[in-house]
């Protein structure tokens, strides 16, 4: 059961056309998404940063969507692991490449700039952050400037996240769980108290 109940999607005709949008993208309307809709700003402000940090041609999707699946991952969210894990899978990640993510170091799956970004992520979600000169410096390599900021973002953006949905305890939706269920629990994936 959520700590805060999520609004109707009916209740929000000003994100009309966001919510065909999502469903189009998702297939479904993230629950978080309903409940940030209780305050029509903060709703807004998300899809903000959603179309700064996701919805951008460079770095190539499936970094943005791997990062996105790694921070929340290595950060223990549960809801938001089943969730980019879902979204990246829709988006060509292969699930065995998620699997593959606690050891990045040494699978075959990953080439130098994937792990340079997952290193960055993994450090990230330590408490205390354990991001040091070198993991930005390593990324940089790699990634242009603009590039580097946009994975930055994304990392910051999905703390935020992570941290809604964990105290919000935002009940996990049909289709992530499912993902999540078939091709994430052999690597720690498991449902959460309020789903």
């Amino acid at each position: 059961m959520p700590r805060i109940a999520p609004a109707r999607p009916e209740d929000l005709p000003a994100f009309r056309d966001v919510i065909a949008a999502v469903l189009a993208d998702h297939g479904y309307i993230p629950n978080s998404f309903l409940t940030m809709g209780r305050e029509p700003a903060i709703l807004r402000g998300i899809g903000i940063c959603a179309d700064a940090f996701m919805y951008v041609d460079t770095p190539p999707d499936s970094i943005r969507r791997l990062v996105s699946f790694a921070y929340s991952f290595f950060a223990g969210a549960m809801y938001s692991t089943a969730h980019t894990g879902c979204s990246a899978a829709q988006f060509g990640v292969p699930p065995e490449k998620l699997r593959a993510v606690p050891n990045f170091e040494t699978s075959p799956l990953f080439d130098e700039a994937e792990r340079a970004a997952l290193r960055l992520c993994r450090a990230a979600a330590r408490k205390p952050a354990e991001v040091t000169d070198r993991h930005l410096d390593e990324l940089g390599r790699h990634f242009n400037g603009s590039d580097l900021l946009r994975i930055v973002g994304i990392i910051a953006w999905h703390a935020f996240l992570n941290s809604w949905n964990d105290i919000c305890g935002t009940a996990l939706e049909p289709q992530p769980r499912a993902f999540a269920e078939a091709e994430l629990a052999a690597i720690g994936w498991h449902i959460c108290i309020h789903d």
